[in-house]
């Protein structure tokens, strides 16, 4: 679990980086999807729609920032080393959770402890250093103690605070520090620190019958904490065995009888110290306690009444983490039955997530529309939420645009219109464009000046970027007087959809960013190149920069910034000869055929990194990953509208071993370049359909048979 930071207030959103909470179907990796329709889970691409394709935290805050509880503040996003870059409406729950964690424990290594010490498995050891901090400000303000007296207690209490978990400290403090003590009140203190021991130690639950002996002394520190002490160690007593080594927990071994005393102990301590020392401390804990006791409407009821209440970022967001892991059904949990409230808050997010679940997969967890109809009661009190509940239903699980028409009739929208208003609007115009209706991108015009709260715009020029893609408007995404301010998705378009006409323009106008005009041009020269445009590649390598260096061993020839210099290649002279770049294009304008300027394309290909690079990802609309992509509607998956096929390497070498005007050398090379295509794994690694083993046999064969007398024809070995 991520650990966090306390804000003032405020809660600082993060991004970039996946989720890994149960509830938020995270996973160990981050899958960039640029979209507005996520009907699953999008790990690192939460918007801030309402929606059930977004991490369940997520949704919990943007409904708590339309109650006035939070407002998500505005992260600048990281450019990542290598892959495109990350649109700026593009939010991650993990990375939200890592930042303020990382600064949490610089700032105070036990910020959590009084936030319900919500550690996995113990719940001890991460609050002894602040119960350290605590004791001694007890000392300090008892005038009774003597100063050696203090002393002495203060120093046995470091040792617990050092060796927690170590049975050998509690063995050193049983029996001489009371001998020590002159004062009633040193020997109470030392008393509670020879049950602290114990707590600390191995057998937890060893400790409770010290902490009720002292449930009645005279110094009023010691009376509360050990009040206090008796139901947390009931409590560590009943999950001691519900947690494995690595965490993982079984409701089957928890100590039902335990729970039930730390219960009434919590409400003891509640009752007689509303405002005491460990009162939040308390409180956060009595959701451990419902939580571990399986009652799921009383941990909703402690839940609902924790997120009413002010609070600092760190538990703040320790709060969501629980909620997601605890409360929220998991299928990860073997969950059988929705969650049990009458909060509209926690039923909303619950139902949107049920909304993400598949019919065949997950029956007794997905959300009918009759069930959702069914929850109108529960949503008396805010109406607008229900209904676009049903609408979010209609069209991500029902496919029924036309009812989210009904649902949502148009309105006008709000200045400052909170998140479920912002999401409502947009999505009205999502189902209008699904249904082929006029009026969509004006109606995302209009809601941009209205749209003032954080990564509302951010996710209009998402939506416009999106819009204008789909209805083959790419130009008024690059217009003067675009509204698509964000590099991030102007870039993505550069790279994945821009035909020549448009990245000639971007490349060569001075108005434009050079960032932007950089991206255009290595675009441009690359599809030019690939596409056997040469007379147009020539035309624009010009433009490349004289001094520009190529980058030596780049992984990313294009990110995070383009290296324009890998164009001014010299050639090579080693192996198979070739002159510099501009001449091999020059030769192919005159003969595009020329075999020996093919096959030098391809070496410069290979040597400079161009096999992997994200320009060479099969822009053809009927390939398995587009159709995955255009059907969530994701950014920059259209078709490509570069004219003509985009050659890979393989293309190239079967090009010319087919070519009967090829010389033997060129042929011999061609096949023995396309057989390593496939080393050392047997993949194909220079693009294309894959060439069945027998094919790459019959390669081999050729190779060592009707070209045996060339000199590459002993190059290799084997086939793979």
């Amino acid at each position: 679990m991520s650990k966090h930071v306390c804000a003032s207030g405020l809660l600082v959103l993060g991004l970039l980086a996946a989720s890994t909470q149960a509830h938020a179907s995270g996973d160990s990796g981050c899958d960039m999807q640029p979209g507005l329709h996520h009907r699953t889970y999008a790990s690192c691409s939460d918007l801030v729609l309402v929606s059930p394709g977004n991490d369940t935290r997520l949704n919990m805050l943007l409904l708590l920032a339309d109650r006035g509880r939070v407002q998500p503040a505005m992260v600048k996003n990281e450019t990542p080393a290598y892959g495109s870059p990350v649109p700026a409406a593009m939010l991650s729950w993990s990375a939200l959770s890592d930042a303020i964690g990382n600064d949490a424990l610089k700032a105070n290594p036990d910020a959590s402890a009084d936030s319900g010490d919500t550690d996995g498995a113990s719940g001890r050891c991460v609050s002894n250093r602040d119960g350290a901090d605590r004791f001694r400000q007890a000392l300090q303000a008892d005038s009774s103690l003597s100063a050696n007296e203090r002393s002495l207690l203060i120093d046995a209490r470091a040792k617990i605070a050092a060796d927690c978990g170590h049975p050998e400290v509690t063995q050193a403090l049983l029996n001489p520090l009371p001998d020590k003590m002159q004062s009633a009140a040193g020997k109470a203190f030392a008393a509670y620190l020879m049950s602290a021991a114990v707590f600390y130690g191995p057998e937890p639950g060893a400790a409770l019958p010290a902490f009720k002996s002292l449930a009645d002394v005279k110094q009023p520190w010691v009376r509360e904490a050990a009040i206090y002490m008796q139901a947390r160690t009931d409590l560590n007593t009943a999950q001691l065995n519900a947690f494995s080594d690595y965490g993982s927990f079984d409701a089957a071994k928890v100590d039902k009888t335990a729970v039930a005393r730390a219960r009434d102990g919590m409400q003891r301590y509640l009752k007689s110290y509303p405002n005491g020392t460990y009162a939040a401390s308390a409180k956060g804990l009595m959701r451990r306690v419902e939580w571990l006791g399986g009652n799921d409407s009383a941990a909703a009821n402690v839940y609902t009444t924790a997120l009413a209440q002010p609070g600092n970022g760190a538990a703040f967001v320790d709060l969501l983490n629980e909620i997601d892991t605890r409360l929220l059904p998991t299928t990860q949990n073997g969950a059988t039955k929705p969650l049990a409230t009458r909060d509209p808050l926690l039923l909303a997010v619950d139902d949107l997530w049920r909304m993400r679940l598949d019919r065949k997969t997950e029956p007794k967890l997905y959300l009918s529309a009759d069930e959702l109809a069914a929850q109108q009661s529960v949503f008396s009190s805010e109406p607008a939420l229900f209904r676009y509940l049903q609408a979010v239903h209609a069209y991500h699980v029902q496919l029924q645009p036309a009812q989210v028409l009904k649902l949502l009739p148009a309105s006008e929208a709000r200045k400052g219109m909170g998140y479920v208003e912002f999401s409502a609007q947009l999505l009205r115009l999502m189902a209008m464009d699904d249904l082929g209706q006029p009026g969509v991108r004006d109606g995302l015009l209009k809601l941009l000046p209205l749209a003032t709260r954080n990564y509302q715009r951010q996710t209009l020029e998402l939506a416009l970027a999106i819009h204008d893609e789909r209805h083959q408007s790419l130009d008024k995404v690059f217009a003067a007087d675009s509204q698509v301010r964000d590099p991030a998705i102007r870039r993505i378009l550069l790279e994945n959809v821009a035909g020549p006409d448009l990245l000639q323009q971007q490349a060569a106008n001075a108005k434009v960013p050079l960032a932007e005009r950089n991206v255009a041009l290595f675009v441009l020269l690359y599809r030019d190149l690939v596409g056997g445009r040469h007379a147009q590649f020539n035309e624009w390598l010009v433009r490349v920069p004289a001094g520009a260096k190529p980058e030596i061993n780049n992984y990313d020839l294009l990110h995070p910034t383009p290296s324009l210099g890998v164009f001014h290649w010299t050639g090579n002279d080693k192996g198979y000869a070739c002159p510099a770049l501009s001449a091999i294009t020059t030769t192919l304008a005159r003969t595009p055929s020329d075999p020996h300027a093919n096959l030098c394309v391809g070496e410069f290909l290979r040597l400079n990194g161009f096999d992997h690079i994200s320009l060479a990802t099969p822009a053809a609309s009927d390939s398995d990953w587009r159709k995955k992509q255009q059907a969530s509607q994701q950014l920059g998956t259209t078709p490509l509208l570069f004219p003509g096929k985009q050659n890979d390497r393989q293309s190239i070498y079967l090009r010319v071993m087919a070519d009967a005007n090829a010389s033997s050398d060129d042929r011999a090379y061609a096949l023995v370049r396309a057989i390593r295509c496939y080393a050392p794994s047997g993949n194909n690694d220079c693009g294309g359909d894959d060439v069945p083993t027998a094919e790459r046999k019959r390669w081999f064969t050729m190779l060592k048979t009707t070209y045996k007398a060339s000199h590459w024809a002993s190059s290799v070995k084997h086939y793979w």
